[in-house]
């Protein structure tokens, strides 16, 4: 559980960032005042006008997340707590092929989250449009 709160402390810049960016991108207010004009509640507001221009943004951070916590080494052997940074020091110290092979599932696993952020992003970018 200690591990779990260092890395939500350790990742909440990078959610700060990527949601005040998505922020900042749209002009919540003109659409606020748009849906609020054509007879919108504050429910219906939220999550069929706000929601939708901030998941991008949402889904980026947790994929900053995903691979910074996939890459942490430090937290998690501070801690003494099992997590994948120490499983593969572990791994090295008593083999050779198997860490390697863990590195290159992991930079592929980094790989394809971002690639299916791409994916995202510009489908929701095309859907603005």
């Amino acid at each position: 559980m200690l591990l779990v709160g260092s890395y939500v402390v350790l990742s909440l810049p990078y959610i700060y960032r990527a949601v005040d960016a998505g922020l900042r991108a749209v002009n919540m207010t003109v659409l606020t005042e748009a849906a609020q004009s054509l007879g919108a509640g504050w429910f219906t507001i939220i999550v069929r006008v706000l929601f939708p221009n901030v998941a991008p943004a949402l889904v980026s951070g947790a994929f900053i997340t995903f691979a910074i916590v996939m890459g942490e080494f430090t937290i998690a052997a501070l801690l003494a707590q099992p997590a994948f940074g120490p499983y593969m020091n572990l791994l090295a110290s008593s083999k050779v092929y198997e860490p390697s092979a863990l590195a290159v599932v992991s930079f592929a696993l980094t790989w394809a989250s971002i690639a299916l952020l791409q994916l995202v992003g510009g489908r929701q970018g095309a859907l603005r449009r």
